[in-house]
């Protein structure tokens, strides 16, 4: 990684946190959307790992309902953490090639149902048998690209929690996410030398963005906010894909 790249990767990082302080996450989404338009995917991967950890930690320990929350998602949590550490194994160190339209479509999807406030609504009886399933696939797309947004945030979204315990149950969710990337990273040699001290230090921006965010939070509309990066969100991965299908 060139100085450049590092200092943008390292502003993105504050702008990723400040999402995350504002609306509760964002930060890996925003982050390798962005960063993966001047960097290999598995570079954007790695710079992640340790501030997802930090901030997730931060998300997932304030709320007072860690232990009830673990208890009801363990059955997501245990196949996503499986499927990702498998992912991540079988693809390698580069990854494939397709992996960026993967990313595309992830974005697009996402973001396009946040524009059209789609929200599902999972029945009580049906959370039990979905979740093995949820956290498979979401970890097979965490494993690819990093971010396992697709189909998970729509499934807990749907889920009958409330807004307060909603945001530290995907705390502790992609705490457990963030925790396996990096042991995952570590183990296949994605992320030493110049990456880990790369990631070590966007931690900084990450948690100073995340503060600001929060200080933030009611001098905003937060809803026009969200409206404004699932925007952003849609037009990196029309770009993401437009580019890669033109290359």
């Amino acid at each position: 990684m060139t100085t450049t790249q590092i200092v943008f990767g390292l502003a993105v990082f504050l702008l990723a946190g400040t999402v995350k302080g504002l609306v509760g996450l964002g930060l890996p989404t925003i982050t390798i959307a962005l960063t993966s338009l001047v960097l290999p995917l598995t570079e954007s991967v790695a710079l992640i790992a340790l501030p997802t950890i930090f901030t997730n930690v931060w998300q997932a320990a304030v709320g007072g309902k860690f232990w009830v929350i673990l208890r009801r998602q363990w059955p997501l949590i245990v196949p996503l953490i499986a499927a990702l550490y498998f992912t991540m194994w079988l693809v390698g160190q580069k990854g494939p090639p397709w992996a960026f339209l993967v990313l595309a479509a992830v974005l697009v999807i996402y973001s396009g149902l946040g524009l059209l406030r789609i929200r599902l609504h999972i029945h009580a009886d049906l959370e039990k048998p979905l979740a093995p399933a949820i956290g498979l696939v979401s970890g097979f797309v965490a494993g690819l690209v990093g971010v396992p947004i697709i189909p998970l945030m729509p499934y807990l979204q749907g889920l009958d929690i409330k807004p307060t315990e909603l945001v530290q149950t995907l705390g502790v969710v992609l705490c457990a996410t963030s925790l396996t990337l990096t042991a995952s990273l570590l183990l296949f040699g994605l992320l030493d030398g110049q990456r880990a001290v790369v990631s070590a230090a966007a931690v900084v921006p990450a948690l100073a963005g995340m503060w600001i965010g929060q200080q933030v939070r009611n001098r905003l509309s937060v809803e026009q906010f969200r409206v404004a990066v699932f925007w952003a969100l849609l037009l990196t991965g029309l770009y993401t894909f437009a580019s890669r299908l033109l290359w």
